[in-house]
């Protein structure tokens, strides 16, 4: 990057607790994570940071998050304060793409998501280490793979990232290196005609282009199997996940009346969609979800959290409802989650800067807009900005 980019996230109108207190106790979309620098687009001057398609499971009493094409992993006690894992024996050598991961009875923990589509399944009881073995079988074709194994110890594979071809899935032999086992089975697809979130473009209005489906993932809750994915497309506000539900891992599945469960069209920062879900801190289900932030490349994103859960008739629902604004962490009992009424008191307030670099200015900090920055001169120390509140706030 040419210049360095300020971000300010938001000017709340902070309570009396301490910033200590503050730490422990709150947290807010995008999360606030190491994200990896990109080099896709190196040879065009471009560098970004950027995380996505986030995987996470409980493993031990710990948190796990694998995202695409990190150099590593994160681990967390909370869900709140995440740490990184460097990689080390046998992880993918250019990052997992869009990766699976399964915990396996708190006795192994099973990654999957190499970049080329044919991979191994990777496996270890130690996942703090960096450390990985990997199954001598591989598996080919498997671009956004997800991994599950049954209580009954059957294990299934599940794929699917296209705007062709649906999500398929198939029954691996767990006792013969997680080989395949039976026929391969699509499961479904979208239905745009139908469902409208699944259409194409920023708002949905490409009405020529087909969506994209991805990023399938199967959470088994009260006997019931549900089945989410991703669509229509990550670099879009409307990005989202949907959900259908059986009574088998194999299917058939149904598709829920209330969809997308994630979806953050509007906001300071948008889109939920290509995550997972794990049961956290007091038996309350998290989401986690990609946002799309798409500023120097379609492809930057960032990483998002909210509660969420299944109501008495069994219908999955996540809450997205202030959802770039601070919350309650997953470790407050009684309040995970919940909106702490903090509100932003920067919204288009007088900003002054040390110096502006072309049309990038300053007032862009205060339009609550994630896709517009300030950018100065020159990345040094002297450089300031200051943002006027007009009035005393308490």
């Amino acid at each position: 990057m040419k210049h360095l980019l300020f971000t300010i996230v938001c000017l709340i109108a902070w309570t009396t607790l301490s910033a200590q207190d503050m730490r422990q106790d709150t947290y807010c979309n995008p999360l606030n994570i190491d994200y990896t620098y990109m080099i896709y687009n190196s040879d065009r001057d471009i560098s970004y940071r950027s995380g996505a398609d986030p995987a996470v499971v409980e493993f031990r009493g710990e948190y796990y998050m694998f995202v695409t094409r990190s150099h590593g992993y994160w681990r967390s006690r909370d869900l709140l304060n995440w740490e990184f894992v460097r990689s080390g024996k046998n992880w993918y050598p250019q990052g997992c793409n869009a990766p699976a991961a399964h915990n396996y009875k708190d006795s192994v923990l099973y990654v999957a998501g190499d970049p080329s589509g044919s991979m191994s399944i990777l496996y270890t009881d130690d996942p703090a280490s960096g450390d990985w073995e990997a199954t001598p079988a591989i598996l080919h074709n498997l671009q956004d793979p997800d991994l599950f194994i049954d209580d009954d110890g059957k294990a299934y594979m599940f794929w699917g990232s296209s705007n062709v071809y649906p999500i398929r899935g198939m029954e691996l032999d767990k006792d013969h290196r997680f080989t395949k086992k039976g026929e391969t089975k699509e499961l479904f697809n979208l239905d745009m005609p139908k469902h409208g979130w699944e259409r194409f473009g920023e708002n949905h209005t490409d009405t020529v282009l087909g969506g994209y489906i991805e990023g399938p993932w199967l959470t088994k809750h009260n006997g019931k199997y549900y089945m989410q994915y991703g669509a229509p497309g990550t670099e879009f506000n409307v990005y989202a996940d949907g959900v259908y539900v059986a009574d088998h891992p194999m299917g058939p599945y149904t598709y829920q009346k209330h969809n997308p469960v994630s979806y953050k069209p509007g906001g300071y920062m948008n889109g939920a969609g290509h995550g997972s879900t794990v049961l956290g801190p007091g038996g309350q289900y998290w989401h986690f979800a990609s946002m799309s932030l798409s500023i120097n490349v379609n492809w930057e994103r960032r990483l998002c959290m909210f509660p969420a859960g299944f109501d008495k008739d069994g219908v999955m629902y996540v809450d997205t409802r202030f959802g770039d604004y601070p919350r309650y962490a997953p470790a407050v009992p009684g309040k995970a989650g919940q909106f702490r009424g903090w509100m932003l008191l920067s919204y288009g307030k007088p900003v002054t800067a040390s110096t502006v670099k072309g049309e990038f200015q300053p007032s862009a900090l205060t339009d609550e807009l994630t896709k517009t920055f300030w950018l100065a001169e020159a990345n040094d120390e002297r450089q300031w900005v200051m943002i006027d509140l007009e009035k005393p706030a308490a």
